[in-house]
């Protein structure tokens, strides 16, 4: 009875550690290769619906180890050191990123890039230029509103210095890795944007900066920075509001759509709540 009673419990610590091996490395696969997300708002109509569950790629801007250790689906936990390992490519201007919000890191967005590192982007009367020439509305964007926002008037919250509004906005100039800002040169809500995201502690006099305590007359860019709109451009809160995403919260990018839910059918009408045709939609 002995023998048979230690057999099987070899049995079930062997089985034990098969599945704490199977669990690391889906929990490795998710951390590095692919995740899932699910979209709760509309700013990227239609071309992403809300409700729809995105499958994303995480290794083409390079794999990144976990960086923060907690609760899933909750803040309880805390960060942990993480590198990221090379990268295959590098985003573009019209792709479709998955970034950590830079207001808040817990928070997964999706949005398009328009302009990357070294250009400028100006929004005229709601037509979009970049470097000068005019970058037309994707295919499934949308504007939802009928007027045009006066290019005089002021809105609040907008990621501007001067009277801006989200249909006229800019000339703004994303700076890029190796860039050199100062105060004279660089617009204050820029560089408060660029210092903040880069995570230091600063102040911002007229002629210079106090960065971790030290008197600076320049910064110079540790990152790429990148501008992100969404596709419905009305209904979007973007980098026309809070300003730039640096290349260390850039995730990955959306590859298909897994399952899409509508959320105002009920759970009972899951035939109808369930939009099939959305399932296996590349996202582009």
């Amino acid at each position: 009875m002995d023998k048979v009673g230690s057999t099987d419990q070899n049995k079930f610590w062997r089985e034990l550690k098969s599945w704490v091996a199977i669990i690391l490395i889906a929990l490795g696969l998710k951390s590095t290769v692919i995740a899932s997300y699910m979209v709760p708002t509309g700013s990227m109509e239609n071309t992403i619906m809300t409700g729809d569950f995105l499958i994303g790629n995480k290794y083409l801007f390079g794999a990144r180890t976990p960086d923060w250790i907690g609760i899933p689906y909750t803040r309880t936990g805390f960060n942990i050191p993480s590198f990221r390992l090379p990268s295959f490519t590098k985003p573009e201007q019209g792709d479709i990123l998955i970034f950590k919000f830079p207001k808040d890191k817990h928070l997964r967005y999706v949005k398009r890039c328009i302009a990357g590192p070294g250009q400028t982007l100006e929004i005229k009367k709601r037509k979009l230029f970049v470097d000068g020439k005019k970058y037309p509305l994707p295919p499934k964007g949308k504007f939802v509103r009928d007027k045009i926002i006066d290019k005089d008037y002021s809105q609040q919250n907008v990621f501007s210095s001067s009277p801006a509004n989200i249909d006229n906005f800019g000339p703004l100039y994303v700076p890029e890795e190796g860039d050199t800002l100062t105060p004279e040169s660089t617009p204050k809500h820029v560089l408060r944007n660029v210092l903040g995201l880069s995570g230091h502690d600063f102040t911002i006099e007229n002629d210079h900066m106090i960065i971790e305590g030290a008197k600076k007359e320049k910064y110079i860019t540790k990152q790429n920075y990148f501008f992100m709109m969404g596709d419905n451009r009305d209904n979007s809160l973007d980098s026309r509001y809070w300003g730039f995403v640096s290349s260390e919260l850039i995730l990955g990018k959306p590859l298909f759509v897994f399952m899409s839910w509508d959320k105002s059918k009920p759970l009972f009408q899951i035939d109808e709540k369930i939009r099939w045709e959305r399932i296996g939609n590349v996202v582009n």
